[in-house]
């Protein structure tokens, strides 16, 4: 299956949301973030701005790997494939620990 640079972004984007809110419901029952970044902004903002603020951190970093793909697709294809695999892999790995 061939996707588009567009398809890359929406499936990333995507996965931010899911991440954003599987992350919500987990410290909502108790886990703690282990990113220290993140961690640091949920410490100072609370869960949800703490959540939204890296959320919208990464999302920006993925839109401006997209904005700039005309110069390097091939990397920028790369990029995208490499940060969707990325967080699919830890949803899923994410999931099977929240069910076991």
């Amino acid at each position: 299956m061939n996707m588009s640079l567009r398809d890359l972004l929406i499936l990333n984007l995507t996965l931010q949301v899911f991440d954003g809110f599987f992350s919500y419901q987990l410290f909502s029952l108790g886990a703690v973030e282990v990113n220290p970044i993140v961690a640091a902004a949920i410490a100072e903002w609370n869960v949800i701005w703490g959540l939204l603020y890296s959320k919208l951190l990464a999302s920006v970093a993925l839109i401006v790997i997209f904005a700039v793909s005309h110069r390097q697709q091939q990397l920028a294809t790369q990029a995208l494939i490499l940060t969707a695999s990325v967080y699919g892999c830890a949803a899923l790995v994410s999931v099977w620990e929240a069910l076991r």
